[in-house]
Formats: structure tokens, sequence, C-alpha cells
């Protein structure tokens, strides 16, 4: 009774009153109306641009001239001209004689779609009346999360920030140049001096031999309560402080294996914020590189909304713009090599996550009985699900295992693709899959950073017998058009063919009936294929897959040329499709000519009887739609070709192989 009445107090210490500033030079971010020890606590100055300019820009409402990239709203956006942006594109900021003095400024990419991030750029300035200087080249990666600039020494009297942004992400083959808010600030002067009290700058653990009459001395009442609180042990660092590592941009690796990206949420906080809420968080050595954070709430459905926050060393004072989970974005190509960040999350609710590479099996319930927020992190090494608490409470017994299950999926798609084989391609992030709160969604989906289940499939996600039986073809499937080299295994036509092949691999991986035997899909597949139609025209999905994995069941299974798909992957990663100009149609005969030089066999009768060397002049729909074209020509080309290189013919026609047979062709 005691420690609760303690607690309480400490609770109701937190009210305080509001002291407002005037518009020119506000907090670090919006101070909260209401009372709170945390709405006297002094950040760091932002300083509003007094105008602005701009080589290039869009004229909307939402994408327009410079000034939306300091209205206050991350909403809107600065865009350069939708139809004719030339690199590089210039941007000027303008600061009257009344700003003394600029620290640092934080580049905010836009928050919806992804034109226009920044890559390369250069950053000059003109201060007190004198020229432009060069301050430095940098390079934001295309990337969509904030970027903080240091100016080291501060900028005395600035009158012009100058941007020379070289290039820009876009989908009109040169790019654009965008930008949702750029924050300039000054660093507060009278910020509560912590070397006095604390051992380092996230003010995490009291100095040796700090008492109780230090504390009472420090007049500076959030810094006051929370050395109290650490004294008398009522702060909780499990997961309120810890050591952040770096990982690799997931656009890294997508970009060399020719996938989709990862996750962009590896490093849960395991906090969880309210809308409008002041949270305080204190960063330590940040080692000159750019920390961000990214609430994100999942109940909105689809991907959830997501909000991001640039973090600088020391004291940061954010003010909530929506609720969500808490996830630390920090980068670096070094991945965990790279030295880790100690972050204290001095507010907000502690939600927790459960990590198989920290925690024991043990910690499980306990972990999510204390979960605060509607969901949940359940990590492993290969695979990261955020579902919500009620299902794993009532389907969940054991986090441990379940993950486990989750990671040996992602494990077997990896190495079925050769990423064990060609270590220099094994992804350096986490598959990332969620609960989608959205009644309409799709049943369940993938796209770049992330793979979505509807509310039908979250119990047989999150029960452990259900996923690794009936339900394991579906999560694979997504994780599979994760995986899909394109376009050398995903032409037109196979976006829902050859991620299945993935699905097969798992499916059997884990004990169960192929899915191509369970349906009857093999005799119906055989029939068709017999009427001697082109592969693009058999028809059905299923049909398409059963050539692909018949060249599994065969080659690798029987004939024990156990690298074949793990060669030809990474044949279609580090090598661009050699016909020129290369279309569809060419990239299903070089899928031909592939296989055959990763078998070392002439497979022409095989995919002959298959359909993939029969001419065809048809559009596809395929997620849009476009021409398929093999001619009579491109055939023979490539049949003298293959013929030429006078590999050997397969020991026996295994077009008709299947699960169930494939012991009779040994």
């Amino acid at each position: 009774m005691k420690q609760f009445f303690k607690l309480t107090v400490a609770a109701l210490f937190l009210l305080q009153s509001f002291v407002a500033l005037n518009a020119q030079q506000t907090f670090l971010t919006a101070i909260p109306t209401e009372s709170s020890l945390t709405a006297n606590m002094q950040g760091d100055f932002y300083i509003k641009p007094s105008g602005g300019w701009a080589s290039s820009f869009q004229n909307s409402t939402s994408e327009g001239p410079i000034s939306f990239s300091y209205d206050g709203n991350m909403n809107t956006n600065y865009h350069s001209s939708w139809s004719n942006t030339v690199f590089p594109v210039i941007l000027d900021y303008y600061f009257d004689d009344t700003v003394e003095q600029l620290d640092y400024l934080v580049y905010y990419p836009r928050i919806s779609g992804t034109n226009g991030f920044f890559g390369e750029l250069e950053v000059w300035y003109a201060a007190d009346g004198q020229p432009l200087v060069k301050y430095g080249d940098y390079d934001f990666q295309k990337s969509g999360t904030p970027k903080t600039i240091i100016f080291q020494p501060a900028l005395v009297k600035p009158d012009t920030i100058h941007f020379v942004v070289k290039s820009g992400l876009g989908d009109n083959g040169t790019g654009y140049a965008s930008c949702a808010e750029m924050e300039f600030y000054r660093k507060n002067p009278n910020v509560f001096d912590w070397s006095a009290v604390f051992t380092d700058e996230t003010c995490s653990e009291l100095k040796s031999g700090i008492t109780l009459d230090d504390i009472n001395a420090i007049n500076e009442g959030f810094y006051k309560k929370l050395a109290s609180d650490i004294y008398h042990g009522f702060f909780d660092p499990e997961f309120r402080v810890q050591e952040f590592r770096a990982w690799e941009h997931p656009d890294k690796k997508a970009a060399l294996n020719k996938t989709a990206p990862y996750s962009l949420l590896d490093n849960p906080a395991g906090i969880y914020v309210s809308q409008g809420e002041d949270l305080v968080v204190f960063v330590g050595d940040t080692h000159g590189k750019s920390i961000s954070l990214r609430t994100h709430d999942l109940t909105t459905g689809g991907w959830g909304a997501q909000k991001t926050y640039s973090l600088k060393q020391g004291l940061n004072k954010i003010r909530t713009t929506a609720k969500g989970l808490v996830y630390v974005q920090y980068y670096d190509d070094l991945g965990a090599a790279a030295p880790k960040v100690k972050i204290n999350f001095v507010t907000g609710a502690v939600n927790g996550y459960f990590d198989s590479q920290k925690h024991q099996a043990s910690d499980w319930q306990r972990l999510l009985n204390k979960a605060v927020a509607p969901d949940f992190d359940l990590l492993g090494q290969f695979a990261h699900i955020t579902f919500p608490v009620a299902n794993f409470k009532s389907k969940t017994p054991d986090g441990e295992a379940l993950i486990d299950a989750w990671d040996r999926l992602v494990r077997f798609e990896h190495e079925f693709m050769g990423l064990y084989k060609y270590p220099d391609h094994k992804f350096q992030n986490r598959v990332y899959c969620h609960a989608d709160y959205n009644p309409d969604a799709a049943h369940m989906y993938a796209t770049s950073y992330h793979t979505g289940y509807s509310q039908a499939t979250w119990n047989e996600m999150v029960t452990l017998t259900a996923f690794s039986t009936s339900g394991i073809w579906g999560p694979a499937h997504e994780i599979g058009h994760v995986n899909q080299v394109r376009p050398g295994v995903k032409w037109l036509g196979m976006t829902e063919v050859t991620n299945n092949i993935y699905s097969a691999h798992v499916q059997t991986s884990f004990g169960n009936t192929c899915r191509l035997t369970s349906d009857n899909v093999y005799s119906r597949a055989f029939a068709k294929m017999a009427t001697d139609v082109a592969h693009q025209d058999l028809g059905d999905v299923w049909f398409n897959l059963v050539p692909f994995w018949q060249l599994k069941l065969y080659l690798v299974d029987i004939l024990g040329k156990e690298d074949f798909y793990k060669d030809l992957y990474h044949h279609y990663m580090t090598n661009d499709d050699p016909t020129t100009p290369a279309t569809d149609g060419k990239y299903q005969l070089n899928f031909v000519r592939v296989s055959c030089d990763m078998a070392q066999l002439n497979l022409l009768d095989f995919f002959e009887k298959w359909g993939f060397l029969t001419p065809i002049n048809k559009t596809v729909t395929d997620y849009g739609t476009s021409a398929f074209i093999i001619t009579e020509e491109q055939i023979a080309a490539l049949k003298a070709e293959i013929e030429a290189k006078n590999y050997p013919e397969p020991p026996k026609d295994f077009s008709r192989i299947t699960d169930s047979n494939k012991e009779t062709y040994r």
C-alpha cells in the first residue's frame, strides 16, 4: 500500500502549468495545452524561415511551392514540377535578421508516396551578408526516413540555407524532388545540465553517490521527478532504456537481389503512445547518424497510420500527432557492426515485445500480459509479426514456438533461393507480417516492406498447429511474393505463379502434402498440357506452376542437383536479360536458357511440352495489361543455341513427375 501511494503521488506530481512561447521561437515540437511537468521542459527553438525560393515546383493543393515545406503541415509537400523536373533542383530558405543562430536542420520526406525522396545533394549557406559558402555534400539515399544535419560550429546570423538537390526518387525515369517539411533549430542554451546527476545524456542512471539531498536540490521538476524515480526504484528500464542496433536499409538488399524490400520496423521500442501526448526521449551518442522514431497504428486498417519524428542526441520532446506502437529507425550499411545507440523513453506507456533472440520462452506470458496496446510485436531471427493481443492470449500459449515456426518458413525460402550458398545476398532485415483491421481487406497480401493478413486469418496465423499445417501455404505465398526475383523469375503472367514455387517448398518442408497433390492439380494440368497450348494459355495459375515445381522434383530430388534453383536465382540476381530490347516473352525464353545452363542438361523437350516454346501473341492481364509475344524466329534461335552447347538430355522424360510418383524416376 505504501508503494502504491508513492506511485500515485509520483503520477500526480506530473501535473504542472504550461507556459506558451512566441510564434517565431517555439519548442522542438508543439507543447500540449494540458498541464504537466513535461510542459515546462525546455526544448530547442524552432526557427521558421521568413521565405523561400525553388528552381522548380508544382502548383497543386497538396504538392506545390517551397512554402509547403515550412507550413507546419506534414500532409502538404514541396514538389518539383511533375512534367519537367530538371536536376539539380535549387531550394533556398531565407531568414530575417532576428535569427541569431542555427544549430541544425531536419529534412522530413513526404509521408504518403515516395516520389521526390532526396538522393545526393549539397548544402550551402550565407551568413551576415556574406556570399554563399559550401557546407557539405550529403546522400540521403532516396530514403523515406528523416535526416538531420548538425551545423558544427553553429551558423551565426544566417541569411540563406541553399540546397542543391542532385537526384531524387521518381517514376518518370529521371526523378523528382519533394519535401514534407524542412525544419531549422537553434539549441536552447538553458537546457538542464544532466552531467551533475546522471551518468550520461540518456538520463537513465544516477551517478554513483547521488543522495536524496542532491535530487531535492534539482530545480527542474521533470528531472527531479526522473531522478527520484530512479533512486527509489520506481523507474523500470526493461523497455524504456535500450541500446538499438543499426540495420541495413531494406532497399539495399532488395536492389541487389531484385526482390521487394523487407521490413522497416526491425527496432521495436516496446512503447505505446497516445495522440497528443508529450513523448520525452533522451538519445545517447548517435555517432553522427540520422536516427528517427516511427509510430505505427494498425487499427486504422491497411498498413496502419504512421508518423515519423527525427531524433537528435540528448533531449527530444515530441508532441505525438497519432497514437501507435513506437519503432526506432536507424540505418547504416554496416548493419549490426555499426555502434549501437542508447535511448531512454521516459514517457509513453510500456507495451513490450517478445524477441526470441533475447527473451526466454518463459518470458512470453509475463510480457504479453503487460501489454497495454491493441497489438503486440513478436520477433524472431527472420520474421516479425504483429497481431492483436487478444488473439495471442487466446491462441498462443508459447510465443517462442510460434515465431520459431515463422522463422522456419522464411529460412526455407532463403535456403531455396540460394542465400546460404551465396551469403552476400542474405537479407539483413526481417520479413514483417501484420494484422490488417480493414474489414474489406484482401484475405492476405504482400507489398513493399510488409505482408498483411485479414481478420479471418488472425487465429490461424497465431495458432502453432494450424499455422504449421493448413495455414502454412498462405504466408509462404505472400512472403514468396516478396522474394520473387524480378523480372527473371517474375515475368508477365507469373506474379501469382512463381511465388508458389516457394509455397510448395515450404509446405512440403513442414511435412505437409503438396497442394498440387491434395487439390488434384496434376491430372488436370497434364490433360491441358496434352493439348499443346502455350504456357500462358494453360488457363490456370496452378497449371502454370506445375512445370516449375517439376524442375525441383526431378532435378533436385531425383538427380541430386541440389543447387539448381539456388544457382538459377543467383544468376538472375547478378545478371540482366541478355536480349535487347528485353520483353516479357524474351524473359520466358531466357528462363529456358538459364534452366538448361544451371542443370547442364538439354531441357528443350520438357519446356516444349509445357508450352514455353510455343509461338504466342496475346494481351495478358497480370496486375496490369500488356502484350506477350514469342515468335517462331526467337524459338528457333534459342533451340539452336541450346543444341550447340551439346548438353545431354535428361535420363527420363519427367514432364509427368509428381510428388507422389517421383521415386519411380530414379
